[in-house]
């Protein structure tokens, strides 16, 4: 028992210790804008300010460095291409904030610049991941668009509800935009679409359908029953849906408001009211 002790120890030692190698180096290439010209300026006599390829080269590293966090970061959940640039801008704002910090404070010492650094860019990947695995959702994995959860879905025209798989279009900060999957004969809906089994249900060996060009339910986080999605919304019926998403917002009311209005009607309001 005590030989197994030891050896969870020790490779959690090297775990640790593999930790500060990488996110030393890390900090080492996001520090690079500030580090470089400081150490130039430091020296005897002050070298030359770096020319227009080295300060592309000074300022490109530690960008391709930040995408390269928000990569690893996310790279077990799909996420649009644009979250990876805010990503990445957020690494590279805390980076440089923590630099600027650590050079008043430590005389530009290159250790502490990168170690700062690292320690910034450890914090925003942290952080990114414990809002992605729930954050203050009971420790649930946040939901994404694109996925199959199995969860609690409210009916349409009342108040129930009942458990349902379903596809989820968009997160929002209370709840989730979802598509309610159903095992009932829907081919002669047009409001529904057949969406097969792979990758999300690979035992019931049921047919299934799901909602399209409906406006999306609303499920609160704490409705949905599982901790782990039950896999990816096959890319073909992706596409349908997103295809067939209906609009919001105050063009949605203005078409609703006008497909409400008869001919009749809209021509008075066009020309007034009718003589008599």
């Amino acid at each position: 028992m005590a030989r197994r002790t030891n050896t969870s120890c020790l490779g959690m030692a090297v775990k640790v210790y593999l930790l500060l190698v990488v996110w030393n180096a890390v900090g080492y290439a996001l520090a690079l804008p500030v580090a470089v010209p400081d150490l130039m300026a430091a020296q005897d006599p002050p070298l030359r300010p770096p020319t227009a390829g080295q300060y592309a080269i000074l300022h490109g590293v530690p960008v391709a460095v930040a995408l390269g966090v928000a990569a690893f970061t996310r790279w077990s959940r799909p996420s649009p291409w644009w979250s990876y640039l805010c990503h990445a801008a957020v690494v590279l704002g805390a980076s440089r904030a923590a630099v600027l910090w650590a050079d008043t404070r430590f005389d530009s010492a290159m250790m502490a610049l990168s170690g700062a650094s690292g320690l910034a860019a450890f914090l925003c990947h942290r952080a990114v991941r414990w809002w992605d695995g729930g954050g203050f959702n009971g420790g649930r994995r946040r939901p994404v668009p694109g996925e199959i959860w199995h969860a609690v879905v409210p009916f349409r025209e009342s108040a129930r509800e009942l458990p349902h798989y379903c596809v989820v279009m968009r997160p929002r900060l209370r709840h989730v935009e979802v598509l309610q999957i159903t095992s009932q004969d829907k081919d002669h809906r047009a409001d529904h679409v057949r969406i097969p089994n792979d990758g999300w249900d690979l035992s019931s060996g049921k047919a299934h359908w799901v909602e399209i060009g409906l406006s999306p339910r609303l499920v609160p986080y704490g409705k949905f029953t599982d901790v782990l999605p039950k896999g990816p919304c096959p890319k073909p019926t992706w596409r349908q849906l997103q295809a067939r998403r209906p609009a919001t917002g105050a063009a949605s009311a203005l078409r609703s408001r006008i497909t409400r209005v008869t001919p009749t009607a809209m021509a008075r309001a066009v020309l007034g009211p009718r003589r008599r």
